[in-house]
């Protein structure tokens, strides 16, 4: 039986059985994060996957929905708290400043809420 990676030439590499799984579950990991943190799908990595057979990581279906954004004010009504407060605390739950305005994940608040509950 035939190692599952080989070196073929400089540059050149050739996947077999898991090793192909293996590169898939990568791909699948990175378009995750990328999209995690906002930046778009790379085209190369998506070539990749199709090129090992497995088109099924289409990663937009498997994603969690985009996250819903809400201002301090309806964070601080949320949290019970004052809109300065919900200002201090949106950097520490994944806020975004934009245009001179926090905007939080709706979810992250839900999330700070239940753990100061629990």
């Amino acid at each position: 039986m035939s190692e599952p990676i080989q070196r073929l030439a400089p540059g050149v590499v050739l996947l077999t059985g898991d090793a192909v799984d293996a590169l898939a579950y990568c791909v699948k990991v990175t378009q995750r994060a990328r999209h995690r943190n906002g930046l778009p799908h790379n085209r190369t990595l998506e070539e990749l996957a199709a090129a090992a057979g497995h088109t099924d990581i289409d990663t937009t279906t498997e994603l969690e929905a985009e996250p819903e954004y809400i201002t301090t004010e309806e964070a601080a009504e949320m949290l019970h708290c004052s809109n300065r407060q919900a200002r201090r605390l949106a950097p520490k739950l994944g806020g975004r400043l934009t245009g001179g305005r926090w905007l939080l994940d709706r979810h992250a608040v839900t999330d700070h809420l239940q753990g100061r509950t629990a």
